[in-house]
């Protein structure tokens, strides 16, 4: 058996191997460079040797076709692949990768998805009548083949045997130490054999892999064929069965595999992305420490890395106001060294210098270090690619704004703050400058338009001012998204228009429509905002929704008053918006026939025109809603709590009169009011303006008279009103109340009653509530 090529088997993500390949690369001085990779992809190889790319980066595929289907391959300094590309185009070397096609992985991921989805529903059928099986006497069950044993995890069995806590560390120990080229390689060969010996994936997982290596060794004979000098670096795994022994793909084989049409791309990665993508335990769960490592032995000073690690997790203790000493590094280094010496290991792991940095730095708790540990050991640097590099219009696009609008600080795998002030300011000498936050807010909006994900609105300081307030967070996620968005659309501003579109021509109502309006402002997008504006116009002549009225009432009424920040002329929309309040006054009174749980939507409308209703706008008439509110305030077939609520708004606006409110009082809680519906009115009086009800001590009379009289039936249907009604209340609220009370009830006192409501139960008396009220449940 011989290899078709001198093979460099790795773990990808590996310090050691990415050392180990260069120097081996430079020992042999190959003519072709073949590396475990998509081999469409190829041609992406070229850009990785620019000046200004810096790793972690990744190759991007997806589909052309919705849904988007992708897959990513990341690579960082400290990975063997990207060594061995760079090491190859510097030295302007011939270098493929050899894998099969991205195109083709796309489709087999997508047939294997279909056929798990089809598997699992053979199951679920073979399960109803597995019992039948099982019961028939003369079915004798197959005997299980134990010709060959596997290992569910065999990397998790190693590390028992070696009696190491992980895998990781047990790799570490024995393998990213090694200084050895050719011990390394064959050492890792070996493991690589050992595995294929133990693990056994899923049928469709190793027939895609015996795929795979087919693939590999076609692209190895056609890269020999010339009897140029080619190597190989690939995975320990498949190393093993690159050889002469296994056949190769056919040209027919090649043909019948699956494709689908993708795009290929290279993006910018981050290593908290690839810190949690370590599933198969390729060595980059703390990818910040692995690139320290590999600087320090490719520097030739690998005992250094103790010192290192624990000096910067020192630093970063301080910022975040922890000090210690140089001696406390001094003594944690040493004792990282004495745990390793007592693993038979010339070299601290992480694990010994996390354990070290624990029991000394930490003072034996862990969780002070966590977050200087996740930057130490994660870190939270964003590669980088040079303009117009291997990326979609879209892509370059985006960039070019970050660059424009000065927002590259803020691509980073880490949530970050930005305050915005919309309005101009007169110090700065452009207009560019002058409108700098502006312009952020529009491109932000515009993004979150899309779904990018790497702007979050968290809000306006208090509404109708210029100031906005983001949160921004830059992933390996969002490059895919802005790629995936690339298939509509060549800019940020035109696929915003775009998404808008599709937006509102699903809208089926008038808060979806005015939604998008808003949005299409706050993007500035001029032609949608016009498109958008005659659709709500249309919208609003038919709506038969006070929720969704009132809803596009508050989205006009943000336009009307505050567009001038955006510079949204609100002559057209005033028009709709007297028209809209007219409806929603019309519209209330049958959306208050509703059960509890639609009361609450409705609630929410009426705060929305409640606020319109007095903005003071010109062409706003209030009596036409205070009309309608006092409808409902006065009907007796309405949502009790919508009725409460509505007098409550009529209170506030001081349009009853204290003879009025007692005898609605009076009416609502008289001894033969159902508890529902009085304790329900009561608790949608309660929410609003209860300064001006804690005056009315008739009303806490009357409340207390009602309650005492229902019987046992009826207050344990009042309780959960009641608990609903003050749940909302503060404790100086709750206070003021049982004053009230203390009051209503002659010969009690108010401090004793307050020390008693205020009491905490005990386990007993809780019990005796729990058994009083049956299953009523009040959670």
């Amino acid at each position: 058996m011989a290899e078709l090529a001198p093979i460099f088997g790795v773990r990808h993500f590996s310090p050691a191997a990415a050392l180990h390949v260069a120097r081996w690369l430079d020992e042999l001085d190959p003519d072709v460079v073949l590396i475990e990779g998509p081999s469409d992809a190829t041609d992406q190889l070229v850009h990785l040797a620019h000046k200004k790319t810096v790793p972690p980066v990744a190759l991007l595929a997806f589909t052309k076709t919705r849904p988007v289907r992708s897959i990513v391959y990341p690579m960082a300094a400290y990975c063997a692949e990207w060594v061995a590309a760079r090491w190859a185009i510097t030295r302007k070397k011939t270098v493929r990768f050899i894998d099969l096609p991205a195109a083709v992985f796309l489709e087999m991921h997508e047939e294997r998805r279909r056929a798990g989805e089809a598997a699992a529903a053979a199951a679920e059928k073979a399960a109803e009548t597995e019992e039948k099986v099982a019961a028939t006497p003369d079915k004798a069950a197959a005997a299980p083949d134990h010709s060959q044993a596997y290992l569910d995890d065999p990397y998790q069995e190693i590390a028992r045997i070696a009696g190491e806590v992980d895998h990781d560390t047990w790799w570490e120990r024995h393998f990213e130490h090694t200084t050895a080229v050719e011990a390394y390689r064959g050492a890792i060969f070996e493991f690589g054999r050992g595995l294929r010996d133990v693990r056994e994936d899923d049928a469709a997982r190793t027939a895609e892999t015996l795929v795979r290596e087919a693939h590999m060794r076609r692209e190895i004979l056609a890269a020999t064929a010339k009897k140029k000098k080619a190597v190989v670096i690939c995975g320990a795994y498949h190393a093993p069965v690159l050889t002469t022994e296994h056949p190769a793909m056919t040209d027919a084989e090649l043909a019948s595999l699956p494709r689908t049409d993708c795009v290929l791309t290279l993006m910018p990665y981050s290593y908290t992305r690839l810190s949690s993508q370590s599933g198969y335990g390729a060595g980059n769960h703390a990818p910040s420490y692995f690139e320290a490592l590999y600087e320090e032995h490719a520097a030739g000073h690998p005992e250094r890395i103790a010192a290192r690690y624990l000096s910067t997790l020192a630093a970063e203790l301080r910022k975040g106001g922890i000090i210690r000493s140089s001696a406390e590094v001094i003594e944690a280094v040493r004792l990282a060294e004495g745990l390793a010496s007592m693993n038979d290991s010339p070299v601290a792991t992480l694990r010994d210098l996390r354990d070290a940095a624990v029991t000394l730095l930490g003072q034996g708790y862990r969780l002070p270090l966590e977050r200087a540990l996740r930057v130490v050991e994660i870190g939270s640097a964003v590669g980088r690619l040079p303009p117009g590099v291997s990326r979609t219009a879209l892509q370059d696009d985006f960039h070019q704004l970050v660059k424009t609008l000065r927002l590259d600080k803020y691509i980073a795998d880490e949530d970050q703050k930005l305050e915005l002030d919309l309005r101009e300011d007169r110090t700065k000498k452009t207009k560019d400058a002058a409108f700098l936050d502006r312009a952020r807010s529009t491109f932000l909006s515009r993004l979150d338009v899309l779904d990018i994900g790497f702007a979050k609105t968290t809000g306006r300081s208090q509404k109708g001012t210029a100031f906005e307030s983001w949160k921004l967070r830059w992933t390996p996620e969002c490059e895919i998204r802005l790629a995936e968005r690339s298939l509509v659309a060549d800019s940020i501003e035109s696929a915003a228009a775009l998404a808008l579109a599709e937006r509102l021509t699903e809208a089926k109502d008038v808060g979806e429509a005015t939604k998008v309006l808003l949005l299409a402002a706050n993007c500035e997008l001029h032609d949608a905002l016009a498109v958008a504006t005659r659709r709500v116009q249309e919208l609003t002549v038919d709506e038969a929704g006070f929720a969704s009225a009132a809803a596009g009432l508050s989205d006009l009424m943000e336009l009307v008053r505050y567009g001038n920040v955006r510079d949204v002329d609100p002559a057209p929309l005033r028009p709709i918006l007297e028209q809209l309040y007219l409806r929603s006054t019309l519209l209330l009174y049958g959306a208050a026939i509703c059960d509890d749980d639609a009361a609450k939507k409705v609630r929410a409308g009426m705060d929305r025109a409640h606020d319109l209703a007095f903005a003071g706008e010109d062409e706003i008439d209030p009596e036409h809603w205070i009309t309608a509110v006092r409808r409902v305030a006065e009907s007796d077939d309405r949502n009790a709590l919508l009725s409460g609520y509505a007098t409550a708004l009529l209170i506030e606006r001081n349009r009853m009169d204290d003879d009025e409110i007692d005898r609605e009082v009076s009416r609502r809680l008289s001894p033969g009011s159902d508890a529902s519906v009085g304790v329900g009115w009561f608790e949608g009086l309660v929410q609003r303006n209860r300064a001006a009800l804690f005056l009315r001590k008739p009303l806490w009379a009357s409340l207390s008279t009602y309650v005492e009289a229902l019987d046992d039936d009826a207050f344990r249907r009042a309780l959960l009103y009641l608990r609903r009604a003050f749940a909302t209340f503060s404790q100086g609220e709750i206070r003021r109340v049982v004053g009230l009370l203390g009051d209503a009830w002659k010969g009690v006192g108010t401090a004793d009653l307050a020390a008693e409501v205020e009491k905490k139960l005990d386990a007993t008396e809780i019990a005796s509530l729990t058994d009083d009220l049956g299953d009523l449940d009040l959670l």
